[in-house]
């Protein structure tokens, strides 16, 4: 996803949309938005916000920084950790815990350098407290999954999300290994939904195998994954071989399908017959990244409206869903943005209602015109 963008070319789209043609809604002119640049940053991967209006975001070489409430950008980042960067890998996600306000912890997911004692790297969720200063101490490792010894390096999956019973979900790639996908004693290209207990990641309760961390398998590389505020369901971005990217409705004990006998070369419902099949998937590949549901109030038009960008074909793009959000009501929509503007990685919606998104070299918002 990560590679040169000269490699890249904006492809046609070959979609697979179940549509419900008496539930989609009226066509809607595009509201009225300036682009405001709200900060310079490199390679931006996860982007959030705490309650007190601070916006922290790692960097894929990284590091994790701060803009303070009034728009001062912490000199020193707050963590800067020794990353392993090659292709996909790097500072991936950042998610804080439900109760930061007394604890003061938050955890990263990055790929790791090896240190004179290891062969390889390893891919790694750390947790970390704030301190005073707004720097991360007392770093613990509560997973670590070694990377293959090869030059793939690839299909970490990474995004960290907690969810609002407290438990943690979070996405592992099948690190570049089909095998994987159906390999039920491997953790990779899985959704996993832990709860931190003490010191160490336990599987939560209410998981679709008692005491193990498993919410889905079968997928090949969720990039990134959402709650969705109306269905309270997940919905993930999925990175597929030379077909079938996707957008999913993740469900708990589901499986995707990913694995070794998935062959591009069959038609879409060979490719899909041992999973669940997607919302929608594009054929050539688009490369989706970032995902999120817009239920704020500034822009009116695009509530409930599902966005998403992408490495290859940039974005953003949104689409509607049905009154329940289980499926599309419309194609993909490109939302053109001013003076060549995309949408590369991250995108999610502020604590103001306006959406944020990363271009390779700063964090972008759209912002009412008015």
């Amino acid at each position: 996803m990560f590679r040169s963008l000269l490699l890249l070319v904006c492809l046609c789209m070959v979609l697979v949309v179940p549509v419900a043609a008496q539930d989609a809604p009226p066509a809607v002119a595009e509201p009225a938005f300036r682009v405001e640049e709200v900060v310079r940053a490199d390679m931006v991967t996860s982007i959030v916000f705490t309650a007190d209006g601070s916006m922290y975001w790692t960097e894929k070489l990284g590091a994790v920084r701060r803009m303070a409430p009034d728009g001062t950008v912490q000199a020193d980042p707050v963590v800067q950790v020794q990353a392993k960067t090659d292709n996909e890998q790097g500072l991936l996600s950042i998610a804080f815990d439900p109760a930061f306000e007394e604890n003061r912890l938050f955890y990263i997911f990055y790929s790791r350098l090896p240190d004179p004692t290891q062969k390889v790297g390893q891919n790694v969720i750390a947790r970390y407290r704030l301190n005073e200063e707004h720097k991360g101490v007392d770093p613990l490792d509560l997973l670590a999954i070694d990377l293959p010894d090869n030059d793939r390096n690839e299909h970490n999956g990474g995004r960290l999300r907690f969810a609002a019973d407290g438990s943690l979900y979070y996405s592992l790639g099948d690190l570049g290994f089909a095998s994987n996908g159906q390999d039920a004693t491997s953790a990779l290209a899985k959704i996993h939904r832990v709860i931190i207990a003490g010191n160490q990641f336990v599987a939560a309760p209410g998981n679709p195998q008692p005491g193990q961390s498993v919410w889905a398998m079968g997928v090949r590389n969720t990039f990134s994954f959402i709650f969705d505020p109306v269905s309270k369901g997940i919905l993930a971005t999925e990175n597929g071989p030379a077909c079938d990217d996707e957008i999913n409705l993740v469900y708990p004990g589901q499986n995707y399908g990913w694995g070794t006998e998935v062959n591009c070369e069959d038609p879409p419902p060979m490719r899909q017959i041992n999973g669940r099949p997607p919302l929608i998937s594009w054929t050539p590949t688009v490369a989706p990244t970032g995902i999120m549901v817009y239920d704020g109030d500034a822009f009116p038009a695009w509530k409930g409206q599902v966005f998403y960008c992408t490495f290859k074909t940039f974005g953003p793009y949104h689409m509607p869903m049905n009154e329940k959000h289980t499926q599309f009501t419309g194609d993909p929509v490109l939302l053109e943005l001013p003076n060549g503007q995309q949408c590369f990685i991250e995108i999610m919606q502020g604590p103001d209602g306006y959406i944020y998104y990363s271009h390779i070299s700063a964090i972008y918002r759209l912002v009412p015109a008015a």
